[in-house]
């Protein structure tokens, strides 16, 4: 059931580019807002962000539950398949990067810089090329990272509620940028799926290089979930990182080198994800 609901999911984002047709926030934003309102709530933020996430997730759970008794499998595929999807990330990830590099071979590093913008932080100044590059490398690891392979990791251990759970924290925690609490909370949740990532990095990537880099983080509990997928990303693409990159667009082997790093992390994704989905479907094969 789990390969399947994971298949479907996967494969109406092939056809619409995204989950974009089920990603309404509206609602839970709003939620927030209401429940900031109040005087108890407003005045701790764990408390807030606990109020604000698991009542929905109960929900969902619930609502499997109550599929399941009236309808089998049949009806925990009718309301797994577009909750899966609204947890899926934001945006069409695929579109953005292949304009990003189109910009960036082109030369035009203000069409670049605006094509990535959904990948870079709200308060990042790119000064140059390589900078812009760094920007977009760190952005893009973590933005295929939190909108695919957190999500699985989450829905393979705890099923939709898990999903879910992952999903309204890390929209929470975009919004409340200044909350310690919503970003610690995040960082508890992808502590384990950007390991489990990163495994997957050496496996389908440079063995050698990205197991060195998963060694060293491992046990770290001071560096952001981007700054680890970023030494694992490295790793598994060889060692080459994005100081080999020239400040100038005008340099072309510095341009070529940036480009490849990114166009070698799409594919690097694309084979930990075929990785993610035939150790499921084996999983099911052998009955573990």
């Amino acid at each position: 059931m789990a390969l399947l609901t994971v298949l479907l999911a996967l494969g109406l984002v092939q056809i619409w580019g995204s989950g974009a047709p089920l990603h309404r926030d509206k609602w839970f934003y709003a939620w927030r807002q209401h429940l900031a309102q109040r005087p108890r709530l407003r005045d701790n933020a764990g408390l807030l962000l606990g109020a604000t996430v698991l009542p929905p997730v109960l929900l969902a759970a619930i609502l499997m539950v109550l599929a399941e008794a009236s309808l089998g499998w049949f009806g925990s595929l009718l309301v797994a398949v577009p909750l899966l999807l609204y947890c899926l990330g934001r945006g069409n990830f695929n579109e953005i990067l292949s304009s990003y590099l189109r910009n960036w071979y082109q030369g035009d590093l203000d069409a670049a810089r605006q094509a990535a913008a959904p990948l870079l932080p709200e308060s990042g100044e790119a000064r140059d090329s390589r900078q812009l590059h760094e920007e977009v490398f760190r952005g893009a690891a973590y933005r295929a990272f939190e909108r695919l392979f957190a999500v699985l990791f989450w829905f393979l251990l705890l099923g939709i509620p898990g999903a879910l759970l992952y999903r309204l924290s890390a929209l929470y925690a975009a919004r409340q940028t200044q909350d310690a609490t919503a970003s610690r909370w995040l960082w508890l949740l992808e502590w384990l799926p950007v390991r489990a990532t990163g495994f997957t990095f050496a496996i389908v990537g440079n063995f050698a290089g990205c197991y060195r880099a998963w060694r060293q983080c491992l046990m770290c509990r001071e560096r952001s979930t981007s700054k680890v997928l970023e030494d694992y990303l490295e790793g598994a693409l060889g060692g080459i990182d994005a100081s080999e990159c020239s400040v100038g667009l005008e340099v072309g082997e510095g341009q070529r080198i940036c480009g490849a790093q990114l166009e070698g992390l799409q594919a690097l994704l694309s084979r930990a994800l075929l990785l993610w989905i035939t150790a499921m479907a084996l999983a099911i094969l052998f009955d573990f």
